[in-house]
């Protein structure tokens, strides 16, 4: 876990120092654009290997790690093709529908995010079964270099919104070659041990990937995400850009050290096994406590100074952002705490789970988006209300892992 948070740490300390120099070459309204761009790339990436990827970690032999590798693979390759047509026909009409039809000329970077993106996570989570942690952390550092170099270099240059978006991209996709050098040895070997046997039996037996894993995290990208589109398309991309800048700041922590923790975590509690309840249950307080110790400090000084904050990092044209991130700090904090640990689910085969609480959300934000669309309610409201919302949320989170682990050690 050490490894994993010094180098995303660092990685994130990079974005720390260039957000006050992007945020000056950039306007809300080209924040605006990068929110709905970040959000398309993230609802549209669990479709492409239908979440398979995620079982890699768990086969005790690489060789059928391999064939869930491969099977995810050929899923990626399937449809990408697919996603081009629909893109490249419909993307237009859709970005309209959505209120965003400023993106429409950049559908194919939407498409080269999704995938390249996707083909990270994949060779990610291959370091993480390999427990590659130190590799993980360096990736980390050097694609945050190079995809925040982009923004500010196509800053300077003109680029306005498209080096936004390139940068993103650069940086969501960053370590495919690094990643694939380090584990080439590995890789040649998925011709002498990947079979249409064995590729039809990982695909059965985890089929609560698809089932239940995919449309969990669809529904999860798209209650993360909907807020800014919905804001993009109700407030304009100017409040929209507003928002995400907010967002943005506020889950340097989450991404910062939770990421890191999240798949450290993940790891460790899949080498404990679903056999050693007591020990996850122990790990799992012992990561929550380190979380909640670590965040407290940040959360408190931003609900009583994230304007002042705000104006002096990065202007004065981010006092709005300031102001929506003091009423979203407490909600980040049970995030920043809670999500790393939704990995147990994995370990104890509650794939439904996630669904279910996919769905809760979803529930929830579409709810809050109805009042809103026929109260007219200010954005300020609108904001406080999914704050609270989320809040409630991560709380249930946080009450059902530990409830889950407690029933397996007693029951073990």
């Amino acid at each position: 876990m050490a490894k994993l948070a010094l180098g995303s740490i660092l990685g994130r300390a990079i974005s720390v120092v260039t957000v006050p120099i992007l945020s000056r070459i950039y306007s809300p309204a080209d924040y605006g654009m990068l929110s709905v761009y970040t959000s398309l790339v993230f609802i549209l990436q669990p479709i492409m290997t239908l979440r398979y990827l995620v079982g890699i970690p768990l086969p005790k032999r690489d060789e059928m790690a391999l064939n869930v590798f491969a099977l995810s693979g050929l899923l990626l390759m399937f449809f990408t093709p697919v996603l081009a047509v629909l893109l490249g026909l419909f993307g237009p009409q859709m970005l309209g529908l959505l209120s965003i039809p400023e993106l429409a000329p950049w559908w194919w970077l939407v498409l080269i995010g999704v995938v390249a993106t996707s083909l990270a996570e994949l060779l990610n989570l291959w370091a993480t079964r390999q427990r590659a942690y130190r590799l993980i952390a360096t990736n980390s550092i050097v694609i945050m270099i190079y995809g925040e170099s982009v923004k500010i270099i196509l800053g300077l240059l003109g680029g306005n919104t498209f080096g936004l978006l390139f940068g993103q991209m650069i940086g969501q996709s960053g370590g495919i070659f690094r990643f694939s050098r380090a584990f080439a040895e590995d890789f040649r070997r998925i011709p002498k041990v990947v079979t249409l046997r064995r590729l039809r039996y990982v695909a059965r037996y985890y089929w609560a990937y698809p089932a239940f894993r995919l449309p969990s995290q669809f529904l999860l990208a798209f209650a993360v995400q909907a807020p800014l589109l919905y804001t993009a398309g109700l407030y304009g991309v100017d409040v929209a850009g507003q928002l995400g800048m907010a967002l943005l700041t506020l889950a340097l922590p989450v991404n910062l050290i939770g990421g890191a923790m999240g798949k450290a975590y993940y790891a460790e509690i899949a080498r404990l096994g679903r056999s050693r309840p007591a020990e996850i249950l122990a790990t799992t307080k012992k990561v929550q406590q380190h979380l909640f110790l670590i965040g407290i400090v940040p959360t408190v000084v931003l609900m009583f100074f994230g304007p002042t904050l705000f104006t002096f990092a990065f202007g004065a044209k981010w006092l709005d952002a300031g102001r929506y991130a003091a009423v979203l700090s407490t909600y980040t904090l049970l995030q920043f705490t809670s999500a790393p640990l939704m990995q147990l689910l994995n370990i104890f085969n509650r794939q439904g789970m996630f669904l279910i609480f996919g769905l809760g959300r979803v529930a929830l934000i579409l709810s809050l988006f109805w009042v809103v669309l026929h109260l007219k309610i200010s954005v300020d409201s609108y904001v406080r209300a999914y704050g609270v919302i989320m809040t409630t949320f991560y709380a249930i989170i946080t009450g059902y892992v530990f409830l889950l682990a407690s029933r397996a050690k007693r029951i073990r």
